[in-house]
């Protein structure tokens, strides 16, 4: 199919006012039009099944991304705090990231993205590799998941719910009575000075335990006041990572090295649908995690196994047996 040429400038400039490009407009357009054939999506069988089951109807994949120079920031030398300057960077490029992912469910009439899954990375790092201070500082955030039309999920008009539950967590939610209300983020950059002065002997290094305590804190309170603005009863889901790593001092001809932790948080908030009534549903049935293979009674596989170990204990169990019948067949 032909497209229309699209204006770069216009383009770009709609992306430099945080909105989406006009060739991503576009192919919305086409996923969710009357003229529809197929829809993409990110979600797995189970998930897809699933969330069919909680009356979600897939829509298209969306998706948002946002690339953040942190720029020049005020010398930390000798501080030991959260660098704010670049936490807020951080979470700028994720707020800007996700505000693309809302709009481009928006266009296809989504009332939530489900699965959502998320990605940050370093695309360059300043030249002294201490978070930015020099201006050299580049990230990139970018976040994708299946837009669904779920007219149950309560939301404002044109603003749909975006999480990263799974299809199976959304089914599990519905037939309880509950709803997602709300995607939470938060990012800490904490910077220990010198959190190697006193590690002569051996130890822990309080100053580095502190500092990841410190970040989670930090954290954690941003994120209940989250929630509360959104009406959330419970936070579910919680993705915690926390990156601990030495950086220079930065003074010159010093021995000792500085500590940054940085610490990213993720969450859903959740709430109960108004007049919900709770399901009676059946639980879809568990796989057994052990099973006998073949005829060689004393061969099992753990089901956390992989296919391949599957393939090669059955062959195993099946030459077992043929050489037991060969055996009884010479006797």
């Amino acid at each position: 199919m032909a497209h229309r040429q699209i204006d770069l400038a216009a383009s770009l400039h709609r992306v430099a006012q945080g909105g989406i490009p006009l060739r991503a407009e576009e192919r919305l357009a086409e996923e969710a039009g009357p003229n529809r054939r197929l829809f993409t999506s990110d979600l797995s069988v189970s998930e897809f099944l699933l969330t069919r089951d909680a009356q979600c109807q897939p829509i298209s994949q969306v998706m948002g991304s946002s690339a953040y120079h942190i720029g020049q920031i005020a010398d930390y030398k000798g501080a030991t705090r959260e660098i704010t300057v670049i936490s807020d960077a951080h979470r700028a490029a994720r707020r800007a990231a996700l505000n693309r992912l809302v709009q481009e469910a928006a266009l296809v009439g989504a009332d939530a993205v489900i699965g959502a899954r998320l990605r940050e990375r370093m695309v360059t790092m300043g030249q002294r590799g201490k978070g930015g201070d020099d201006g050299g500082e580049v990230i990139e955030f970018t976040v994708v998941g299946t837009a669904v039309q779920a007219p149950w999920i309560t939301h404002p008009k044109g603003q749909p719910i975006i999480t990263d539950l799974t299809g199976q967590d959304l089914w599990a939610l519905y037939q309880d009575g509950f709803e997602p209300c709300a995607f939470l983020f938060e990012f800490c950059r904490y910077h220990v000075w010198h959190v190697t002065q006193n590690s002569t002997s051996a130890g822990e290094l309080s100053a580095a335990s502190a500092a990841v305590d410190q970040a989670r804190q930090i954290a954690a309170e941003k994120i209940q006041r989250q929630a509360r603005s959104f009406r959330a009863e419970f936070v579910v889901g919680s993705d915690i990572k926390v990156n601990v790593r030495e950086v220079p001092c930065g003074f010159r001809g010093c021995a000792l090295d500085d500590l940054d932790v940085d610490l990213s948080w993720f969450a859903t908030g959740v709430r109960r649908i108004p007049n919900a009534q709770r399901a009676q549903a059946k639980v879809p049935p568990l796989l057994l995690s052990m099973m006998p293979l073949g005829r060689a009674r004393a061969t099992r596989i753990s089901g956390e196994d992989d296919a391949r170990d599957v393939e090669r204990a059955a062959e195993d169990a099946q030459e077992a047996a043929l050489e037991a019948d060969e055996q009884r067949g010479e006797s």
